[in-house]
């Protein structure tokens, strides 16, 4: 598996490599200068998605509320 990506430079067309875990960055082209984003990346590869930290987030008051009211049984 390869850690960068191939991009071509929207000015020139030089073939560049970026990194892998590298988003939305301001990037220049080293042959002509011409600046440019890269691509915008949510997760990183080795890191929890951001979708299940969401789940777990809105989870997480149900749960809280499951193991407090074992304590109060009517």
């Amino acid at each position: 598996m390869t850690e960068y990506t191939e991009k071509k430079c929207p000015k020139c067309g030089q073939q560049l490599r970026i990194p892998k875990d590298i988003g939305g960055m301001l990037m220049a082209c080293p042959t002509c200068g011409d600046t440019f984003h890269s691509d915008f990346k949510l997760a990183v590869p080795g890191r929890r998605k951001p979708q299940e930290v969401v789940v777990e987030v809105f989870e997480l008051p149900g749960k809280i509320l499951q193991r407090i009211t074992r304590f109060f049984v009517i």
